[in-house]
């Protein structure tokens, strides 16, 4: 369940939990524990998705921005000289 991502303080409370009161006694008890730390990841997810947003955004005005500076360049004339 590290693996998961799930705090060391949950993984202790939860194998307390399981070591304690044997392991049908906590199963409700173990699984809101699981679905709390799910509910916290969702809420964690959801506003990465956010600043993801935002940056995507403010890239895209920069790569706007370049765009324009880039047409208002002046191209280098060509040289015929052999």
């Amino acid at each position: 369940m590290r693996g998961a991502g799930l705090p060391v303080e949950v993984l202790i409370e939860y194998v307390r939990l399981y070591i304690e009161n044997g392991d049908d006694e906590t199963l409700k008890a173990r699984k809101e524990l699981l679905i709390e730390q799910r509910t916290q990841l969702v809420a964690r997810m959801e506003e990465m998705q956010k600043v993801l947003e935002r940056l995507n955004y403010k890239i895209s005005i920069f790569d706007q921005k370049l765009l324009e500076a880039e047409k208002t360049l002046k191209k280098p004339k060509k040289s015929f000289c052999s």
